[in-house]
């Protein structure tokens, strides 16, 4: 994977061990401030817009722009508080916080730490990322949901020669293929499953969600789908724009504490969680693990199959279970549709393997986690 440059002041390199590379790597071709923004602030976007896209994966698309170690070592820092006590304290006491000018400066001086800084870039554009393209997104699946589909299929599958490069082809990376899709497989054979709508399930929801954004090839949206999770949450985040536009600030609290805030909880602790055992993972058991990742994005596929009805699950007020419904009918697949979905696979592959281009084109370093 392309190195952000030692030299920049903002956007240094944190420390990575060397055990988690499989290849002789060359040295990284120096690369200027702007360029490491813009790749950190297209993979944050990237990874935004997966987020909210069944079948496509936040931690491939930062895998492909080439910040994923970054990523994955960053939030190792931040869930330990790597320096937080001399950026907050400085030469002062926790006193000295009480004062508003020693405590601007704190937070400056908290923002400067490169993890830190990285994390906030990348969260920020995912998050303009999610306001900006959740509505159009959710129009595609409610209307043309077999091309959407389709599109998903082509960006999933377009991860793929970026993993593979990674791997050392033998026995036990083989079978960590295999067990990767068999997890997938198991997955998309229990879609439609309905569970209820509470506090903990959409905790619980927000941990499914915060595996797009840790593990390359695991789709959080994609898993929030078959669970019946997807469309609450997505409404959700709508109606809280329409609710914050109107100043209904009821409707704001009413729909942030009961939604919003579980899913936004179960995202940071699955974040926390994932990462360091991801990390530990790859330091480890490094080609195996690539392998089951590979095998999870290959699989993950199988549930994505245009021309099946889209459904959703709501609640049904005589039992107060929820039950699975249909929102759009199932496409024929008529020769016309066929080349249509053939059409939009190729243009998603085309779109992912373009941005697997952007993450390397520093020479031609491996992306590795």
């Amino acid at each position: 994977m392309p190195s952000l440059h030692a030299s920049d002041p903002i956007m240094a390199e944190t420390p990575t061990s060397d055990d988690m590379k499989t290849k002789d790597q060359a040295p990284p071709s120096p690369v200027t401030e702007d360029t490491n923004f813009l790749r950190t602030v297209i993979g944050g976007f990237l990874m935004g817009v997966a987020n909210i896209i069944p079948g496509v994966s936040g931690g491939t698309m930062l895998l492909a722009t080439g910040i994923y170690e970054r990523f994955v070592e960053s939030v190792a820092d931040l869930t330990k508080f790597k320096g937080f006590k001399k950026a907050l304290l400085g030469e002062g006491s926790a006193a000295s916080l009480l004062n508003p000018i020693a405590l601007f400066s704190a937070l400056v001086r908290l923002l400067k730490l490169p993890h830190v800084l990285f994390i906030a870039i990348v969260g920020f554009s995912a998050v303009i990322s999610i306001l900006v393209a959740n509505k159009p997104i959710n129009l595609g699946l409610t209307h043309v949901h077999h091309l959407m589909y389709a599109l998903f299929i082509g960006l999933t599958l377009g991860g793929v020669p970026l993993l593979w490069k990674e791997i050392k082809i033998n026995a036990v990376s083989i079978a960590a293929i295999v067990a990767g899709i068999l997890i997938m497989a198991g997955i998309a054979l229990i879609s439609g499953v309905a569970l209820p709508r509470n506090f903990v399930v959409f905790f619980i929801a927000g941990i499914l969600a915060s595996m797009a954004m840790v593990l390359p090839g695991i789709s959080g949206s994609y898993l929030l789908l078959i669970f019946g999770l997807y469309y609450p949450i997505s409404k959700a985040i709508e109606d809280l724009k329409e609710a914050l536009k109107a100043t209904s600030f009821a409707d704001v609290f009413a729909i942030g504490f009961s939604i919003i805030l579980p899913v936004g909880l179960g995202v940071l602790e699955g974040i926390a969680a994932l990462t360091n055992i991801l990390k530990a993972l790859l330091h480890r058991f490094h080609n195996a693990t690539m392998g089951v990742l590979l095998g999870l994005l290959l699989g993950s596929v199988l549930g994505l199959y245009p021309f099946k009805a889209l459904k959703d699950v709501e609640k049904d007020e005589a039992t107060g279970k929820a039950v699975p419904v249909e929102v759009a009918p199932a496409k024929p697949a008529t020769p016309a549709n066929i080349a249509l979905v053939l059409l939009m696979i190729g243009v998603g592959f085309a779109g992912t393997y373009a941005v697997s281009r952007i993450g390397n084109k520093e020479g031609e370093q491996s992306a590795v986690a």
